[in-house]
């Protein structure tokens, strides 16, 4: 049966092409959300003179002050078409957006993966509160860790909870944020965890939620932390 379905998705996509997701004309391949032409138009990264590490740039490192994860990777700026895709899946549940987000994060890991020396050891992503998760159905983060543990075939450490449901963090400034944050979250084993470990989360503002996860991992042996995301907030 599993062998069928490709098949049937390229004969439903030649009676019924998708719509892209950016200009709404067709696209060529049944498994992707945009046409060739907007896949070759989204803005993109120089990742190829920051060592694929954002923090270098001057423009991310003067946003996020004192960051204690070494390494920041992302699709994009906080901006469109990106921050619409994220906004739809995340507050409205589209899962298209959420679909050609992930595609788009797979294929920033591939690229990664071939120019860096060592990989992390695992994969680990920022919780949410389980009432909240309930509401909304779904975790973004962790499907994100799931796909990237898929396809760099590393471990997925399901070992960050979030302690105490605490106010949303939009709209809050970055010592809101830092207070907010204080004692919110948890680690569930005992076991040793990996010296490098990349955190997974779906956009990075100020860095307080990475920068405290990042505290709790350290204070159990983690000394190296990749921080994955889909897009950063830079001061304008």
């Amino acid at each position: 049966m599993t062998n069928i379905i490709p098949s049937l998705r390229h004969y439903w996509h030649l009676l019924l092409p998708s719509c892209c997701l950016w200009c709404s004309l067709p696209v060529q391949h049944a498994q992707q959300q945009l046409c060739t032409c907007c896949q070759q138009a989204l803005p993109s990264l120089p990742y190829p003179l920051c060592h694929y590490n954002l923090l270098w740039l001057p423009v991310v490192s003067k946003s996020i002050k004192k960051p204690l994860f070494q390494q920041l990777l992302a699709l994009s700026y906080y901006h469109h078409p990106y921050q619409h895709w994220i906004q739809q899946w995340k507050f409205f549940a589209n899962h298209a957006a959420g679909e050609l987000l992930q595609q788009q994060f797979i294929s920033l890991l591939s690229r990664y993966a071939k120019h860096t020396i060592a990989l992390p050891q695992a994969i680990l992503y920022v919780p949410m509160h389980p009432s909240r998760q309930r509401k909304r159905g779904f975790n973004q983060a962790e499907i994100l860790a799931k796909a990237a543990a898929k396809q760099l075939k590393l471990p997925l450490l399901n070992v960050l909870q979030r302690q105490h449901k605490n106010p949303a963090q939009v709209g809050l400034n970055r010592k809101q944020r830092q207070r907010n944050l204080k004692q919110a979250f948890s680690l569930q084993t005992t076991a040793a965890l990996p010296s490098h470990v990349a955190l997974i989360d779906d956009v990075i503002t100020t860095g307080a939620t990475a920068n405290e996860l990042c505290r709790l991992l350290k204070r159990n042996g983690v000394s190296h932390i990749s921080l994955w995301t889909l897009a950063v907030t830079v001061l304008d």
